[in-house]
């Protein structure tokens, strides 16, 4: 008997160490194949480690109302210790996406001693949306390992019966990421109220012993208003956002087609979810169940935001709910591995684990770019002995922007490219090539408000999204 469990652990072991190998692989895997798009060279500009604190809070507030303060700061810090370098960048969100990985193993083991946490593993390895954003300059990466530790705390609090150093220990742990997760973006509270609700829940009607926990989870609002106060005011200024209210088309896929990579895809997880809750709904929805909480976060990721979107404006894209996909992989991958039936375990098993697998591999091998391609046309520029550029752009902010970007480009430092900005003396020149990154441009590229009849059109080329052309005066 001892055998056989030394036989399984060795196993199981030796499949874990393969699904953070595979997740390890598919996010270093082109982890540069795309360049940088609009947001991620705003996250690139703010976090300039040449420029001081106060500066970098400086441009924070002038670009989004310092909304991605903290996570800029990290990355501030990240170019500081290794260079600054768009490619080098890409590497913090590349650490926040692989640490997702075994981290959410250990939530699901928490709550189930089965091969689970070998399920929820492989699902989150492969699947391509976690792994776009482990490779993109942008906070949600670091938003979705963070709210996993936030879970594993709080479960770690629930645990521990005793006031003693270690529940003192866990409660250090669980404010530090929770306040962390608040701080990278305020859609991390739609978790805290979730966390609030059951531990709420469970005093009321369960009699639990939880106030501790639950004065734990009072104090991330009331840390968050006293060390962003400034912050929120700010956000709270905005009139009017970018963000489309949701279509009809919503409430069939929940954002699962963009989750999972394909309106097919995503209706097989929904509908396996779906079916899998409603065949557990016995155990899961009891208040005592750890993944009741799971539920509550499932639900109130899309109910508060919706219903904010009804009030005031619409704010609703999956990104910012990236979060919700810890419920959706912990519950598929629970519920599956506790089937009664042995013969509807192995048929749902098939179906999401052979889906995901032909899904994946033709999102990460047969990948097409998306992003605009700066350094195809850097390198054509290059090659035309006319090294000088000015950036079409229709604002001074979006300027900066995107020159600082393309000053740091590797190709540009290589062949010694000169930028100039709308209020240099370019004019003096012979030779300008005008490079227009059409969706900030409204995909308008012409040249009137920069040059005059004398300059003459020599040259041009056209990338993903790029347009530059040569002129001569």
């Amino acid at each position: 008997m001892d055998t056989h469990k030394n036989k399984l652990l060795n196993k199981n072991t030796l499949l874990f160490f393969f699904i953070i190998f595979a997740a390890f692989f598919l996010r270093i895997y082109n982890l540069n194949f795309e360049d940088y798009w609009f947001d991620e060279q705003a996250s690139f500009w703010v976090s300039d480690p040449t420029i001081n604190l106060k500066e970098t809070i400086e441009r924070s507030n002038e670009l989004d109302r310092g909304s991605n303060i903290v996570f800029n700061l990290f990355l501030k810090n990240f170019f500081l210790l290794f260079g600054y370098d768009p490619q080098i960048g890409r590497y913090l969100p590349f650490i926040f996406g692989l640490l997702s990985i075994p981290s959410l193993c250990y939530l699901v083991f928490q709550i189930s001693r089965n091969q689970s946490y070998l399920l929820v593993g492989f699902l989150s390895a492969i699947n391509f949306y976690l792994i776009s954003y482990s490779q993109e300059v942008r906070v949600y990466s670091f938003i979705f390992l963070v709210s996993i530790l936030s879970i594993i705390f709080l479960f770690k609090l629930l645990d521990e019966e005793n006031l003693n150093n270690k529940k003192y220990l866990y409660a250090c742990f669980y404010i530090f990421f929770s306040l962390l997760g608040v701080l990278l973006h305020t859609f991390f509270f739609i978790i805290i109220l979730s966390q609030f609700l059951f531990v709420f829940l469970n005093i009321v009607f369960n009699k639990k012993k939880f106030v501790f926990i639950l004065f734990c989870i009072l104090s991330i609002p009331l840390l968050f208003l006293i060390l962003m106060y400034d912050y929120l005011l700010l956000q709270l200024g905005i009139k009017s956002f970018w963000i489309q209210q949701v279509n009809l088309d919503f409430f069939i896929n929940y954002f699962f087609s963009r989750f999972f990579g394909s309106k097919i895809m995503g209706a097989i997880y929904l509908l396996c979810l779906i079916y899998l809750i409603y065949t557990g709904r016995k155990k899961i929805f009891k208040l005592e169940d750890k993944n009741f909480l799971f539920i509550l976060i499932l639900v109130l990721s899309y109910v508060l935001p919706l219903t904010y979107g009804l009030i005031k404006q619409p704010i609703l894209i999956d990104r910012y709910i990236i979060f919700v996909l810890v419920p959706i992989f912990a519950l598929i991958s629970i519920l599956i591995c506790e089937l009664k039936n042995t013969k509807t375990k192995y048929i749902i098993l098939f179906i999401i684990l052979s889906s995901s697998l032909v899904n994946n591999y033709i999102e990460v091998f047969n990948r097409e770019k998306s992003k605009p391609e700066f350094n195809k046309t850097l390198e054509y520029i290059s090659k035309s002995n006319n090294p000088n550029i000015i950036t079409k752009t229709n604002d001074t902010m979006a300027e900066k922007i995107v020159v600082n970007y393309l000053k740091n480009v590797r190709t540009s430092k290589k062949n010694n490219l000169n930028f100039y900005n709308s209020n240099s003396d370019y004019l003096k020149l012979d030779t300008l090539w005008i490079l227009c990154y059409k969706p900030i441009n409204g995909f308008d590229c012409t040249p009137t408000t920069y040059l005059s009849s004398s300059w003459l059109k020599v040259d041009d080329v056209e990338y993903k999204l790029i347009g530059s052309t040569l002129y001569k005066n």
